[in-house]
């Protein structure tokens, strides 16, 4: 389709001067700079498949820059590649999924130099109003050039994704972009292949005893950040090892021996990673896995005793540590919040994170015993 159809078209230089802000004339002039855009975007990625096409703003709200990004299968690819030299988890189609819709990280990030010099109003000067009034600029933009035909016709359009998206997306501003710019087909698609719920759907079709398996080790998996298959799909769908809790939670008293096995088998690890200047994976999976004991709370004397004894051993390993982790006095914790009335409050050293007052919590020590 010509050129011609959009009133204004090459006019890119014209001004847009802040504070008189028109959203009528920003919407002209980006949208455009937007048809010359991705005419060049065509020419340059040639026979490669075209998959989405974004304006990324800088934040979900206060714009202060707007650019705009474009992806293909082959640079997506080659994108995941060169990352995964860097970070294991880009490796393969998992590295791919991950990517697929960052904008930020596409092959053709800030593609349209005349798109990012558009000015806006000044932040700190800037109203709700203006700000809603810029996102539907955005959005009208994209429309117009869609039924301009710019991002194809008929099943090629089904395709190719548009969005409004920025750095780090929340879910809720990520699909509110994507309902608005995208026919019912793109839409189905995209549920399909980037929501939760059907991973989750299908764990659970499973039997009872084999669901709790299997939640347990994507838990597992998520934690300490391996790159099994399970784990690829849930982290390409967005679940984070907090979505799996929230699955875990619902077995209630059947999860929590399972979940101290987790604490007893990872709790023992060097506390701290120098090399990511935190916590290690296992130490935060043990705390992660000991606190959701609590969370569920149906903890029976046996599991109770387990605890007891887990914080002794916590004690005797921290006694040959300059600095410890916090869990032995995590551990004694969260036995004074499941039984309050058995086992006092605890006392940690604010500098080597040791608990102080172990004895009440050791297993075999009078007063510490399953009361009947």
């Amino acid at each position: 389709m010509a050129r011609a159809l959009l009133p204004g078209a090459g006019s890119f230089t014209m001004p847009i001067v802040p504070p008189h802000f028109d959203a009528g004339v920003f919407r002209q002039a980006l949208t455009d700079r937007m048809w010359g855009a991705v005419e060049r975007l065509r020419k340059e990625i040639g026979t490669e498949h075209l998959y989405g096409v974004a304006l990324v703003v800088s934040g979900e709200e206060r714009f202060a820059w707007i650019a705009a990004s474009a992806n293909t299968e082959e640079g997506l690819a080659r994108r995941a590649l060169a990352l995964s030299q860097e970070d294991s988890r880009y490796n393969g189609d998992s590295g791919k999924r991950l990517l697929r819709w960052y904008a930020p990280r596409w092959a053709w990030h800030d593609f349209a130099p005349e798109v990012r010099a558009l000015e806006l109003p000044d932040v700190a000067a800037r109203t709700p109003a203006q700000d809603r009034a810029i996102y539907g600029a955005l959005v009208g933009a994209l429309r117009t050039l869609d039924r301009a035909g710019c991002f194809g016709r008929g099943a090629d359009r089904c395709f190719l994704t548009l969005n409004v998206t920025c750095p780090y997306a929340g879910e809720r501003f990520f699909q509110q972009g994507l309902r608005l710019l995208n026919p019912r087909p793109v839409l189905d698609r995209h549920q399909r292949e980037t929501s939760p719920e059907p991973l989750i759907r299908c764990v659970n079709r499973a039997l009872r005893r084999e669901r709790l398996r299997i939640w347990l080790a994507l838990y597992e998996d998520l934690y300490m950040e391996w790159s099994t298959p399970i784990a690829e799909e849930a982290r390409a769908r967005g679940i984070s090892p907090w979505e799996v809790e929230e699955q875990l939670v619902r077995f209630g008293a059947k999860a929590v021996p399972h979940l101290i096995d987790l604490v007893s088998h990872y709790g023992f690890a060097s506390a701290f990673d120098k090399s990511r200047e935190l916590e290690t994976r296992e130490v935060w999976l043990a705390g992660s896995a000991l606190f959701l004991v609590r969370r569920i709370g149906l903890v029976t004397d046996r599991d109770l005793g387990r605890l007891q004894r887990l914080v002794g051993e916590f004690v005797e390993r921290d006694r040959r540590l300059r600095v410890a982790s916090t869990l032995a006095e995590n551990t004694a914790r969260v036995l004074h919040e499941l039984r309050p009335r058995r086992f006092p409050e605890t006392e940690m050293h604010p500098n080597t994170f040791k608990l102080l007052n172990p004895e009440p919590f050791l297993a075999g020590v009078a007063g510490s015993g399953p009361q009947r």
